[in-house]
Order: structure tokens, then C-alpha cells, then sequence
């Protein structure tokens, strides 16, 4: 073998295999060298790259019976070498990591040179814990082929290796050389070696198209002294986004703690971006045009990013695993300063629910009113972020389903921008409560007069009982709203005055209030719908208590209504992941892979809190995994309360989907060198007018009005009217196809109507006056 040949061909090849030349005509006389390529035990791969070094870079591909054919010119001196790198997961699995470190621990040995071979991932000519590094790194994503190795290796056939338990010992024939050609050759063979897979379970019909794999990589850095390049004082940005645009697609990756990154990708022409996780940042440039990724890494293609405006911008986030009646539950707080300069003196109140006592933190609070705690945190410097636990008892007393919110709010709460000058500088907030026989929502004007109407809806479970457009208030005015305690879950929800900066609505649900006529409460409404906490300075969770849990999930909030889950087109999703150590022993390292759907756009994902600290990795168009390296998770027969953790992240929906677009998504949680665990797929449909509204539609004039009460109802229910004297009233009731299923005669202002024997459901009314129609809407069975 020539001096770096394989190299050699490693390059050339990657240009003429585009070609998938099955031979190639040279000079005036030639031979055909030919072979088949198999694995040890026989099977033929077909779709390896099998090339020369002559100049005219002769290359072919192996057929499905793992023959080649390759023309040489006569007389010609040269090098038969097969080639494939490409899919190095192909066959690699924790299965082989088991059989390496059995090897390695002298427990059962590798029992043929082509397996040693194989498990000499890291091409160092021995076997070591290094290579079984190598393989969990690939699975885990941190790496994206071997970084010393092909993902495959091809020996001559029939070579005799001097020591078959150290095939190193000797130079391995990879090539086989000819010298003067003058006649055909046949029987030039090869066996096939796939890197990494020990229990021989690789595929081997292999994809000649997406042989070669590239990279882009460079880092992202905040350009302290603004001169647009990196030097001496400039500090790296960790996990911020990248993505390469080109024809072959869009590709991404994340920076890490050095402000580095990777993006692998097939070889083509990008435009490569940085994604500036807010307003606050700015990058000299923000896009690099024309990028060409070839056989060699594109590096160095760095972002000097530099602030917009000099501020701080703190954030906070809650997050929990699970809350339990009558155990010792925990919420993390994460609070991190998003802004450009230092933030001083930092303070954080958090109000915790009622029905949380025994209140305990691992950082001290230095005040306390009722159940609302502050924590001092002094200073916060650029892209820094701290973290604690709450942890506390959950009463006893609370209904299991029963749904417990927290809510934090870090000071102070300035943020960098200004807001558009076409905001009015309305600020709704929406507050509910629990009063006697009735629940009061108060809707209060906390910023600026509101110069337009907005509306706003009351919400009874799913179903919308009170629609109105007419909400304009002035500065510190109120607008209060009452509705019955009958046990349902009530939620008000206004709309927020255009080009707010954070919110599009302010909402307040109340829960548990009251009972309905079976002296239950409905429960299991409080998720369906998005919070209104869009301000990053505030954050408000809500969890429903359980008692049966899976100990490896994922939930996304909103839930979304009825089975199909629906949410809002635009709407973002809040996603956590939850693990649990369940084994017996201690968890070292535990990864987390999500491939994100692609309706998801990755670029604005949002990391918002993990149990654990953690690396956060994003590649190719869409790869999200979370690295808890040395995480030392116990398992829960120890210590049950430590043997949870989860991660939580925001994504947003990409622009422009369709109604009826369904967003699916699941995850892998492999635990050190065990099978993944696979998640529960979390599922959310788009739509719109998903609600049913109850409320009767208004087609009484002069002022007239009508009300349907109860409604929903189980028997009986009243249409009552004022303003208008019915003299000869007919009401009828319609199913949802349209058909007249009963009608009433009426005179007076009140109707009463007798559903009995009714199905459950929505039906739809029309009310007539001697004739003409007065009024029409809806109502519900339960």
C-alpha cells in the first residue's frame, strides 16, 4: 500500500462516485479486475465504492451480489481499494458496547479477527474503553461518524493473519496492488468489516448516494471590544443556534460551552445563519453566503454577535417531575439574565398553592408573606443562569386530579427594547376567585387607557357560555364578571390590546368551586389551554396531582381539547421529558434523543430547565439530545425522591401549517449502555373554533335580550326574554344535522323546555314569534 493512499482515494472517489461509473474507457487496450465483497459470514454488500489510484479515477459500485466490475488500461500499475463511510449507526447498538467491554473485562473474547477489527473503533490498533467512548458518543448523537475510522473497513480475502486474536500485529491488506497489467484478473475479493457492529446485524445493502458526509463548523462569541472578530476578552455564547440553508435542505447546529459548533451535513453550497435567541443581540453578520462543504471541514465560519441595546433581561422558569397528594414533592426555579450588561441586586418572589406546606429550600428565602417567598440573589452577570429547589408536602386533603399552579416573578422585570409605538400601553390582567355560590373574574387595566375594544370569552369546561367585544377600559378601571359555582372549571380569557410586547391575552381559571348536581367538580380543564405568562420575567405552572405515573414521559402543554388535542395554529408548545432510575444500581450518564416532527421549527427552541445540569446538542434538521453526563441518578429502591429528573423545552410551530396538521412526538432516554426507553407520543392537531359555544347568538332587536339558563343542562333548562312580548312563541330544538327533533308553544317571556330522554350532545334552537324567527343559538345536553 502506497504512503496516505487511502486518503488519497478517500477524496478523489467522493467526486467520481457521482458518476456511479461502471467502467471507464482509457488509453487503447484494456482489462476488467474483478471481485466480490462480502461480510465474514458470506452475505454479499452491495453499493460499495470500489476505485483505483490510476489517474482516470476509475470507480464502481458493488451489485447485489456484492460483485464489481473495474476496466485498467493495459500495462498499468495500480491499487484495487474499496470505500464507504457513510450511515455509522448502521449495525451499532449498546449490544456491542456489552460485547466490547466483555472482551475488554476478559469475560468472553471476540472470537475472530474480523470482530476485533470491528471493535477497534477508534483505529488505534487495540481495544480499549476509548473505543466503547467512541460508540456511545454515536448513539447519543454527540458525534456524528468516527472521528478516526471509516464506517466501514475492507481486508483482502483469504489473508492469513499471523495472530488471529491481534489482527493488528501485521499490516492490514485493505488495497491489493498490480503491476503491468496485461490480462483480466478475476477473484479479487474483499471481506467486508462494518466498524462498531461486534454481533454482525449491520445491513448490507448500502446506499452509494449518501457516502459522503460533510461539516460546517465555527464559534459564536460575544464581541466584548465591537471589532467584529474574536480576539483576547471576547467570551463564547453557549447554546445558541445555527442552521445551513441549501438546496440539499436546512441543517442545524448548537453551540457548546467553548461557543463552538458542528453541523453535519450532505456536501453543497449553504448559506449559513446564526439564530439570536432574542432582540437584544445582534451579529456583525448574520448570515455567511455561499458556504461550500466538501470531503474536508468547512471551519471557522464564526458570528461575532455584539448587544443592541445595554440592559439586563432576567428570565424565570418553573418546572417540576410530578406533584403527589400526600408526599414530598419539589419545583426547580432557573432564573437567568437574557439581557447584555450585568444585572444587580436581583430578588425573586414565588407564591406557591394553598395546598403546599412544610416549605424547605437549598437556597435560604429572606422573607415570607402567607404562601409567597423571596429570594435575594444579588448579581446576575450576561448569559448567566442560576438555580434551586423548593421542596414541599402536598396536602393530604387535595382531590387526586386536582390541579395546584405556582407562580414566579424575578426583579427586576425591565426589559432591553422599547415596545412598538403602536402599542396603546394597555395592560390586562385577569384575576378569579372562589366567592360563595358564585366565582368572581376581575378583569383590571394595569398600564395605559385602552384606545380600542377587545374581547373577551368565559369559558365553562371546553364550552364558551359568555362571548363579549365590547371590553374598553381606562387606566386602573375593573370590569368584574360573575358565573355560578356549579363545580364546573371557569376560565376568562380578554384579549390583550395590539402590539402588546409579550401576551396576546390575560386569562385567569378557576377550579373546584362549588359542585354540580352530583356533588362532584370537573377536573382535568386547567392544561387544555395555553397560560398567560408570556412576560419572561414571569412564569406560572400549573400540574394536575397524580397517583399511577409512568416514571419515563413526555407531556406537551397545552394538551389541547377533545381526543384529537387541538390547539391554535401558532400556538407554542412546552414540552418535558421525564426519567426515572428504576434499576438497581447507580445511573452514570443518561441521554435524551427527540427527532423534532417536521412541522416543529427548531430554530426557535428554548431550553427552560432540567433537573440536572446538562450539554445540549441540535443537528441536522431537527436532532435535539440532552447529554447528563456523570448525572449519578440513584436508583429508586435507594432514594426515591433523587431518582427522578426530566428536562423541559418551548418550540414553536413553523408559519403557515394547515388546519388539521397533526403535531406527533416522542423521545429516547437510554439509561448508560441499556436499550433506549421510548416515550409516550405526545399529540396536538390545529384548528380553530374548536369550542363550543353555547351562548345564545343574539337576533332580538330594539334592545331585546335573551338567556338560556342552565345550560349546559341535564333535563330541564329556561329560555327567558326581556324587552319582548312573545304572543305566540314556537321554540324548536334541532340535532346536529339539522333536523327538528321537538318544538314547544309558548306565550310570555319564559320558555320552559323538557329535554328528558334527550342523548348528550350539542343542539341547536330557533325561537319564532307569530311566525318570524327571533332568536337562534345553541345548547348542550350533558
Amino acid at each position: 500500500m502506497r504512503p496516505n493512499l487511502f486518503t488519497m482515494l478517500k477524496m478523489k472517489m467522493c467526486f467520481a462516485l457521482l458518476l456511479v461509473l461502471s467502467s471507464v474507457q482509457v488509453g487503447w487496450s484494456q482489462f476488467t479486475v474483478s471481485g466480490t465483497i462480502t461480510t465474514e459470514e458470506g452475505e454479499p454488500v452491495s453499493g460499495v465504492s470500489v476505485g483505483t489510484d490510476l489517474p482516470s479515477g476509475a470507480v464502481t459500485v458493488t451489485d447485489a451480489n456484492g460483485y464489481y466490475e473495474i476496466d485498467v488500461p493495459s500495462g498499468s500499475d495500480f491499487n484495487i481499494v474499496p470505500y464507504y463511510n457513510a450511515d455509522p449507526l448502521n449495525g451499532v447498538s449498546t449490544f456491542d458496547m456489552v460485547m466490547i467491554s466483555n472482551h475488554i473485562l476478559g469475560v468472553e473474547a471476540l472470537d475472530s479477527p474480523y470482530k476485533l477489527i470491528a471493535a477497534d473503533v477508534n483505529r488505534s490498533s487495540s481495544i480499549s474503553a476509548f473505543d466503547i467512548v467512541e460508540i456511545r458518543n454515536l448513539i447519543w448523537g454527540i458525534i456524528q461518524s468516527f472521528p478516526n475510522n471509516s464506517s466501514w473497513r475492507f481486508v483482502e480475502a483469504g489473508y492469513a493473519f499471523p495472530d488471529p486474536t491481534n489482527p493488528f500485529a501485521g499490516s492490514l491488506p485493505e488495497t491489493v496492488g498490480f503491476n503491468d497489467v496485461n490480462a483480466d484478473i478475476t477473484g479479487i475479493d474483499f471481506v467486508a468489516i462494518k466498524i462498531g457492529d461486534v454481533n454482525g446485524t449491520a445491513i448490507t445493502t448500502l446506499n452509494p448516494n449518501t457516502a459522503f458526509m460533510s461539516n460546517i463548523n465555527g464559534n459564536i462569541f460575544h464581541d466584548v471590544d465591537a471589532t467584529c472578530t474574536e480576539t483576547t476578552g471576547d467570551t463564547p455564547l453557549q447554546n445558541w443556534k445555527v442552521r445551513a440553508v441549501g438546496a440539499n435542505g436546512t441543517f442545524y447546529g448548537s453551540t457548546q460551552e467553548t461557543g463552538a459548533y458542528d453541523i453535519f451535513l450532505p456536501e453543497g453550497t449553504y448559506d449559513v445563519q446564526v439564530i439570536q435567541p432574542n432582540l437584544n443581540w445582534e451579529a456583525c453578520t448574520g448570515t455567511i453566503p455561499g458556504v461550500t462543504a466538501g470531503l474536508l471541514p468547512m471551519n471557522n465560519v464564526d458570528f461575532a454577535v455584539q448587544p443592541v441595546a445595554e440592559c439586563p433581561a432576567m428570565e424565570v422558569e418553573l418546572s417540576t417531575t410530578f406533584l403527589r397528594r400526600c408526599f414530598e414533592n419539589a419545583y426547580f426555579v432557573q432564573y437567568c439574565n437574557q439581557g447584555t450588561l450585568p444585572a444587580t441586586d436581583v430578588s425573586l418572589e414565588i407564591t406557591l398553592d394553598s395546598f403546599f406546606t412544610n416549605v424547605s429550600s437549598t437556597l435560604p428565602w429572606t422573607a415570607v408573606n402567607g404562601n409567597t417567598y423571596t429570594f435575594e440573589l444579588g448579581d446576575v452577570d450576561v448569559n448567566e443562569c442560576g438555580s434551586f429547589w423548593l421542596t414541599f408536602l402536598l396536602s393530604c386533603d387535595a382531590e387526586l386530579g386536582q390541579s395546584h399552579c405556582t407562580y414566579a416573578h424575578v426583579y427586576p422585570d425591565s426589559t432591553c427594547l422599547p415596545p412598538s409605538p403602536l402599542w396603546s400601553g394597555a395592560d390586562l390582567v385577569v384575576t378569579g376567585e372562589c366567592v360563595g355560590n358564585e366565582i368572581l373574574f376581575t378583569i383590571t387595566n394595569t398600564g395605559e387607557d385602552m384606545t380600542e375594544p377587545v374581547e373577551y370569552v368565559v369559558i365553562e369546561d371546553v364550552m364558551i357560555q359568555m362571548s363579549v367585544d365590547d371590553l374598553l377600559l381606562e387606566q386602573g378601571e375593573t370590569r368584574t364578571v360573575t358565573v355560578p359555582a356549579n363545580g364546573a372549571t371557569w376560565r376568562l380569557e380578554a384579549d390583550e390590546a395590539a402590539f402588546h410586547p409579550f401576551e396576546t391575552f390575560a386569562s385567569a381559571t378557576v377550579e373546584g368551586c362549588g359542585t354540580n348536581g352530583n356533588g362532584t367538580v370537573s377536573l382535568g380543564f386547567v392544561n387544555l389551554f395555553p397560560m398567560a405568562d408570556g412576560k419572561p420575567y414571569e412564569d406560572l405552572d400549573c400540574q394536575e396531582n397524580i397517583g399511577s405515573y409512568d416514571p419515563n414521559d413526555k407531556t406537551g402543554l397545552p394538551l389541547g381539547v377533545e381526543d384529537e388535542h387541538f390547539i391554535e395554529r401558532g400556538q407554542d408548545i412546552t414540552y418535558t421529558i421525564r426519567f426515572q432510575n428504576t434499576g438497581t444500581d447507580t445511573a452514570f450518564n443518561i441521554v435524551i434523543i427527540d427527532e423534532l416532527p417536521a412541522s416543529l421549527d427548531p430554530a426557535t427552541l428554548r431550553l427552560l430547565g432540567s433537573s440536572h445540569p446538562f450539554e445540549f446538542f441540535l443537528h441536522g434538521a431537527g436532532r435535539v439530545k440532552f447529554l447528563f453526563a456523570d448525572i449519578m441518578l440513584p436508583d429508586s429502591n435507594v432514594n426515591e425522591l433523587l431518582s427522578h429528573g426530566f428536562v423541559k423545552f418551548s418550540i414553536a410551530q413553523k408559519p403557515d401549517l394547515p388546519l388539521g396538521t397533526t403535531i406527533e412526538n416522542e423521545a429516547a432516554i437510554f439509561f448508560d449502555f441499556n436499550e433506549p426507553i421510548i416515550t409516550n407520543r405526545t399529540l396536538h392537531t390545529l384548528g380553530e373554533n374548536f369550542l363550543v359555544e353555547v351562548a345564545a347568538t343574539n337576533m332580538l332587536a330594539n334592545g331585546a335580550e335573551m338567556e338560556v339558563f342552565p345550560n349546559p343542562f341535564e333535563a330541564m333548562t329556561n329560555f327567558r326574554f326581556k324587552g319582548i312580548e312573545i304572543s305566540d312563541g314556537t321554540l324548536t330544538i334541532f340535532d346536529q344535522l339539522g333536523r327538528p327533533v321537538k318544538s314547544v308553544q309558548f306565550t310570555g317571556n319564559t320558555c320552559r323546555f323538557d329535554g328528558t330522554g334527550f342523548s348528550s350532545g350539542v343542539y341547536y334552537f330557533k325561537v319564532e314569534n307569530a311566525g318570524r324567527g327571533i332568536a337562534a343559538g345553541k345548547v348542550v345536553v350533558r
